[in-house]
């Protein structure tokens, strides 16, 4: 029962900025934009008659090569526009869709994701100067801000938005939606599991080891490589773990082929 009513009181916040928008940026994150997609979101968008532009944020992360594919299938369903807020590009590109996608004035643009998909970083960039703050925790932006891009457009902060569905662990790993892990000698196993498959040569790269298909073997490998032992000199895996899924969710991983 209070699952439920959980649930109805989420998605109450959901549809009201929803309803309160005229555009809604939907931030994904480039390394995985299918697992960053909420398309219960974008039913809800359809529903209400909004426009919606999908946003590949950290686009600088992933090799072109791998995103153009993921951008081409985005952009069949909405205007997609792919955005680096590190790298300093894409700012150009999202303002002029999001001023040609309406011609509402003033218009409200409500900025949706998961969170540390990089949002109030895409919503500092689009002003020009911080005005959202970021972190990397999870659901750290709370409730609503109003922030004013220009005389034409104001942005809506909103928290992260997680499906309930979506609630396990790899998948908020990948994420990086997860900051409190009583296990992250599995949760890293897993994640190191899952990168292997698509950037086995990024992550040999980075951590100068041979990546394994088995994620524990590759977690030994990173920590023997770092010399993370406990008193006993044997291997620490939980603190080697702890390492992997900050260094994941800080975006010290660079994933290019």
């Amino acid at each position: 029962m209070a699952k439920k009513q959980s649930q109805i009181k989420f998605w109450a916040l959901v549809d009201q900025i929803i309803r309160r928008s005229d555009v809604i940026l939907e931030i994904l994150d480039s390394r995985f934009p299918t697992q960053t997609r909420n398309e219960e979101l974008e039913s809800r968008i359809k529903k209400y008659g909004r426009k919606h532009i999908f946003v590949l944020n950290k686009a600088d992360m992933v090799p072109k090569k791998t995103l153009f594919p993921y951008y081409d299938k985005l952009k069949e369903i909405s205007p997609t526009v792919m955005m680096s807020c590190q790298a300093r590009y894409g700012k150009l590109k999202l303002s002029k869709t999001i001023k040609t996608i309406t011609h509402v004035r003033p218009m409200k643009v409500g900025v949706i994701g998961y969170p540390n998909v990089g949002k109030s970083s895409v919503i500092n960039y689009l002003k020009g100067k911080k005005s959202a703050r970021t972190s990397p925790v999870a659901g750290y932006t709370k409730g609503q801000q109003w922030l004013k891009m220009s005389k034409e457009i104001m942005l809506i902060d909103t928290p992260g938005v997680i499906p309930f569905n979506e609630r396990s662990r790899i998948n908020l790993i990948i994420k990086s939606a997860m900051t409190s892990i009583k296990d992250p000698e599995t949760a890293a196993a897993d994640l190191l599991e899952v990168l292997a498959k698509e950037y086995k040569e990024a992550l040999e790269s980075y951590y100068k080891i041979k990546v394994s298909e088995n994620g524990y073997e590759t977690l030994e490998r990173i920590a023997q490589s770092k010399n993370i032992v406990k008193k006993n000199n044997q291997l620490d895996l939980q603190k080697a773990g702890s390492l992997i899924i900050n260094e994941w969710q800080k975006n010290k991983i660079k994933i290019y082929k």
